[in-house]
Formats: structure tokens, sequence, C-alpha cells
């Protein structure tokens, strides 16, 4: 074989050195033979389970089949049919309140990019627009003005304002797509094949550790309260970056319910079109654009993101926005720059990229981490033309917009960035560093490797569940990093990878980072191997993360998709009664506003009774230590004293789990109210003058608000 021409070498973008045959035949076959290595070396195959995959491949393939069946007989294309049947089970699974709350928030948050960024593709306005929103609510957490008379009629004002924009904008989104999809419709139809197994994942409850012991506490609370309360004593974490919780609070307040799923599905819709539209700045067609799309939705790590509210969804998005901003020059549609001319241009820039970097820093603080990569990547872009002047100003934008949490957590609590460094900033909730020492693993070069064979060694997954992405496509990130196309995305990428994992080993929150180098994986797999072949190993790894797709998510492949399709589990209530019984809880107790809750057991689900509830986990260090020297003394008397102390009229128990507990109970004066599952609800008898812990615990007593605005509740 020949060496590569010229003129195609300068197409591609590849160097002398990798253009030549020998070169170009070691980087294709390396991914391969390390996946391959990994499929011999480890026991992954054994948690290839015949159910999981099963599932995958029906709701793979089977949409496909019925798709292409009935393009054929309507003459219509596969990929709109396709786009048509996910998004209305969508609509079913994830609630029609949610899906239009979602749809007015994505709106209003379009006109507000769109007056910093009027002439960008407008998922890039929609993840300025909603970066704002999250910051600008972020500062009102403690003002009672979260309700639903309050926010319908402020983001309907504000899409009716700039009704003719959106107007506009969606038909130039359909005429976009139409040319897309004509450009390369056998890889849009699988992409969004891809895309719609994916999101089933929105169709779930909440059901995630986390998310049902602090993620949802701040939405449960807008909605119930109509205000947040800073309770840091019952959940350490409740200070932490909250702007992912707020979004999905603006959600939960506008449809009266939970609204993840809906929210989550337009997150997932940013990611792909942004993905898409990244792939094509690096110089990629449709078909790559696409590919890159069908790629980043395989990744079996994003069921557990779809499936719940964890920070890094939303962060790849926005992470995502700030590189398409850098990957294309100023002046292109698509691109860095706003269309304007001179100063005007510039400072629109740099106030849309500092608002995006707020964004991920009111997400998370380990984002910083992400964010750095990103910024040199942009000093570079912006050396020669760098706004001096506007600086001062970006920057306060930036701060604006991430600071919110960081300010209320040194206010209240005196560390920023609680519950995390506390030997650094002593207080007096939390102690330690707050690192998870499980995932201090170790760095090394083969950490990918790893990661991909060893899953569940760095998140909580099963082997295969982070995918296999930077190991079968590992000479595309080596011909990325070599062209100077790609080279800068790739850099940014694979640094960021390394920051965040270099700290801790935990996979989850490298994933944005991951997301990020897909579309140079792309571009450098297809300049190795050519249109054919490279389209050919990206369907290799798609294959691959297909066929573990399942191990990403422990609920997904448990089959809850399918107790959901199938009326005789029970849906919604037969999941959680299955899977988390201690969610049947909420429904039985809401609008009960006296209840004070204590949850005994190893799942403290307490997040949605909108601060009515407690446990004594590693989360509430005083509750804890009273519950252990409770079970310690194992007497009636001392539980009785411990349910009087602090106040709690009730007592949700898994029984058999703490034996003084259940023998206490009738003997205190307890009365069963309920059983549900393998859970128990008991009612205590309330002593007069016991703490009120939910009004105690109010972090709102403690900052300077109008009378009354701190005892809601």
């Amino acid at each position: 074989m020949a060496d590569v021409p010229r003129p195609a070498r300068a197409r591609l973008g590849l160097s002398r050195a990798l253009t030549a045959p020998s070169a170009r035949a070691v980087l294709l076959a390396a991914g391969p033979l390390l996946f391959l290595a990994g499929l011999l070396a480890t026991p992954i195959l054994a948690h290839l389970l015949p159910r999981p995959l099963a599932q995958t491949l029906a709701l793979w393939l089977l949409p496909l089949g019925l798709a292409a069946v009935a393009a054929r007989a309507l003459r219509q294309r596969a990929a709109d049919l396709l786009a048509i049947g996910w998004g209305a089970l969508l609509l079913v699974f994830a609630g029609p309140l949610p899906v239009l709350a979602t749809v007015v928030l994505a709106a209003a948050a379009l006109v507000l990019g769109h007056a910093l960024l009027p002439r960008r593709p407008p998922e890039l306005r929609i993840a300025v627009g909603l970066a704002l929103v999250a910051g600008a609510l972020g500062w009102l957490l403690a003002l009672p003005v979260h309700r639903a008379i309050v926010y319908w009629p402020l983001l309907l004002a504000l899409a009716g304002w700039r009704w003719r924009l959106l107007a506009t904008e969606a038909r130039a989104l359909t005429g976009g797509w139409r040319v897309a999809v004509d450009a390369a419709p056998g890889a849009a139809t699988v992409a969004i094949a891809t895309l719609g197994l994916l999101s089933t994942a929105a169709w779930l409850p909440t059901l995630e550790f986390d998310d049902v012991v602090y993620h949802l506490a701040l939405p449960a609370q807008l909605q119930q309260l109509g205000a947040y309360r800073f309770d840091a004593q019952s959940q350490m974490w409740a200070l932490a970056p909250w702007g992912g919780d707020v979004l999905h609070g603006v959600v939960q307040v506008l449809a009266g319910g939970e609204g993840r799923g809906a929210l989550n599905a337009l997150w997932l819709l940013l990611l792909a079109t942004l993905g898409f539209r990244l792939v094509r700045a690096v110089g990629e067609d449709a078909a790559g654009g696409f590919a890159g799309v069908a790629l980043i939705a395989s990744v079996p790590t994003l069921l557990w993101l779809v499936g719940g509210m964890q920070a890094e969804l939303p962060s790849a998005v926005l992470a995502m926005a700030i590189a398409l901003q850098l990957a294309v020059p100023p002046g292109e549609r698509g691109g860095c720059g706003d269309g304007g001319e001179g100063g005007e241009g510039e400072r629109r820039r740099l106030f849309a990229l500092a608002v995006l970097a707020g964004g991920l820093m009111t997400i998370k603080a380990s984002n910083v981490l992400l964010a750095l990569p990103l910024a040199s990547w942009w000093l570079a872009v912006a050396a020669r033309r760098l706004p001096w002047r506007w600086l001062p100003a970006g920057l306060g934008v930036l701060l604006l917009v991430g600071g919110s949490s960081y300010v209320f957590a040194w206010g209240l609590s005196g560390n920023p960035l609680l519950p995390l460094f506390n030997d650094v900033f002593p207080n007096a909730i939390a102690g330690g560093s707050g690192l998870d020492r499980r995932w201090l693993v170790g760095f090394g070069p083969d950490l990918p490797w790893r990661i991909a064979f060893e899953t569940d060694r760095y998140v909580e997954a099963f082997p295969g569940g982070a995918g296999f992405l930077p190991v079968v496509l590992a000479g595309g990130a080596v011909a990325a990093l070599a062209m100077r196309r790609t080279r800068a995305l790739a850099l940014a990428a694979i640094a960021a990878w390394v920051l965040a994992m270099l700290p801790m080993q935990y996979a989850r929150y490298a994933l944005p980072a991951s997301l990020l180098l897909v579309p140079a994986l792309v571009a450098g797999t297809r300049a190795l191997a050519g249109g054919r072949a490279g389209m050919a190993m990206l369907g290799l790894v798609l294959v691959a993360n297909l066929a573990f797709f399942a191990n990403g998510s422990w609920i997904w492949r448990a089959g809850a998709v399918k107790r959901l399709l199938d009326p005789r589990d029970g849906g919604v209530v037969g999941i959680h009664r299955d899977f988390l019984p201690e969610r049947m809880l909420g429904p039985l107790l809401q609008g009960r506003d006296d209840v004070r809750l204590l949850v005994v057991g190893p799942e403290p689900a307490i997040a949605e009774f909108g601060g009515r509830a407690f446990a004594g986990s590693r989360y509430d260090l005083e509750l804890a230590a009273a519950i252990t020297a409770a079970a310690e003394d194992g007497s009636a008397a001392a539980w009785s004293a411990l349910f009087v102390e602090f106040g709690f009229t009730h007592l949700s128990l898994r029984p058999g789990l703490t034996p003084s507990l259940d023998a206490a109970l009738p003997a205190i004066g307890g009365e069963p109210e309920a059983a549900l599952g393998v859970i128990e609800l008991w009612r205590l008898p309330v002593a007069p003058g016991a703490r009120d812990l939910m009004r105690e615990r109010d972090g709102r007593r403690a900052l300077p608000l109008p009378a009354g605005n701190s005892d809601r509740g």
C-alpha cells in the first residue's frame, strides 16, 4: 500500500509520519487488539448476561426494524419516524406536564441566550440560557418566590416576547434536520435509534441513592415550600453547588411533581446536537456527525446519568458548548464569535464563555478541572485579540452565575466547599477531606483500559459499563492529536480527563471529558482508515458498547424499563416496591405538614419530603450518633428518649434490621400505620414541648431575610 498522496494528506490533516502504511496499520490495529486482550485477560464476558443483552437488543433493533418497514410503506424517512416515535414515548412515560414545562424552560433559555449569541446555533443559546437561569435562581433560593404562579408567567412572557424568534428557529431546525438526514440517512437512523435506547432511562422514576438522599431535596423543597432550607445539618451536601438541581426544581415547580426525566431528555438532546455540530466543526461530514451522536449515546455510563440527577450530564453539555465556541473561528456560524465585528463581537463571546464557565461552577466544584484545559484553549485562540478591558466584567459574570452556593456555604458553615476539604475549612457540620476512599485505586497509563474492563473498581457499574471508546479507538486518539483540526480539542479533552482522574479514580467524574473527546476520535479514526473503513471501525465500538450497555446502570440492567412497559408489573408503583420501597412513603405522607419522619435503614431516602424527614446516615452526624447510642443501649426507654428529643411523629424501618427497635415500638405506644413491601411505617406518640427539627435546622434562620420567610413549612 502506497503512502497517502500529498493532497489527501493535506485534506485529512495527517502528518507524514502517520500516513505511512505501517504507521496507519499499527494505529488501526492497536485499539481492536487492546479490546481483544481485555476480553481474553479479564472475566468481563461473565458479566454479559443474556436478559440485559436481550433487553438492549429489543429496544434498539425492534424500533429500527419497525421504522424501516414503516418508512418504506409510508415513503418517509426512517430517522424521522424514529424521532417521532421515541418522542411520543418520552411524552407518555416522562409525563405531559414535565415535558411541557421543559419545553417552556428551553424556549425561555433560548431567548436569554439569544441576547448574548444572536447568530449562534439554538442549542448553544439554550445552554447559555439554562446556565443564566440556574445562576440567577441560585441567589434567590431563600426567598419564598419559587411558585408555579410566579414561574409560569415569567417564562411564558419571555417566550411570548420573542415568539417570532422561536418560530424562526423552529423552521430553521426543521430545515437543518432535513438537510442533515438527507446527507446521511443510514447514519442518522442509527444515531436516533441509539439516542432513543438511551432515552428509556428518562422514563424511570428517581431511584438512585444520591438522588433520593440529596439531589431531590432542593426541587422538592421549592415545590412544597416555595424556598430552599439550606439544611446542611440533616444533609451535609445541602450547600454544595446546586445549579443542576435548581433547574430540576424549576421543572418540578412548573409541573407540580418530579420532572427529572423530561429535563434529562433536554440535556441529552443538547448533548447530541452539540456533539453533532462539534464533529462537523472539526471537518467531518454529516455521516461523521451522526456517528459521533451514536457513539456518545452508546456510552453505558450515560444510563446512570439520564436516569438520575448527577451533575456530569449538564456538565458535559456546557463543556461541549464551550468547545463548540472555540472550535470554529470567530464570525463563522456555529463558532466562537457572535457574527459581529470588532469589540462588540469579542465582548459577546467573552460574556457567553463566562456564563458557560459559571454554569460549570454552579453545577459542580470539581468542574474547575474540566474548565482549566478549556480556558487554556481559549487563551490560545484569543491570544492576539484578548479583550483586556472586558476581562474584569467577564470574571464578574462568571462569579455571579457560578458563585451562589459557595457564598451561602461559606456564610452558613465557614466552608465554601462543604462538605469537602473540612481539614482546610474547619466547621461544625463535617470533618475530614470528604473524599471517598473507595475510589483511591491508583493512577497509571493503563487506567482507560482498566476502567473499560474492570469498571466496578472505578464506578458503581458492572464490567464494561464505562464503554470501550478510548480502547477501540486508541489509534484515532493518536491521529486526533496529530491533526491540526482536532489537536486542540483532543488535548483539552485528554487534559481534562487526566485532571479529573488524578485526585480520585472515579470514572463518572471524568465522563464529561470522555464525551468531549468523541468528536476528535471520530475525526481521527476516519482520517486513519478512510471513509468506509473508518465508519466500520466506529461501528465496531458502537456494537461493543451496546453489548455491555445495560452494565452502566444496575436499575436498567435489572429490567426496570421492562417492568414499566408491562402493566402486570405495576408500573411506577411496582418499580418503587421492588427497587426502593421507601419511595412509597411519599404519596402516603403527602400534604401532611405536621409529619416529622425518621427513616431507619440502609436507604435514607428523605429528600422528597421537603425537609420533613430525617435519617441517621453519614450525612447527619448528630442524628447518626444518637441512633447509634440508642441501638447500643437497646432499651425501649432509650429509643423513646430519642424520638421525644428530636420530635419525630413517624418512623419508617425495615423489620429485622434493628431488633431492639422492633421490640421497642409497641412498648412505647407506637402504632403501625402502613406496611409497604419490606418496610413499615409507624406513628409515634408525640410529647409536648419536643424539638421541631425542621424549624430548628432551617438554615434560612441565619440569613438576613424579611420576618417570617424562614419559618415556613
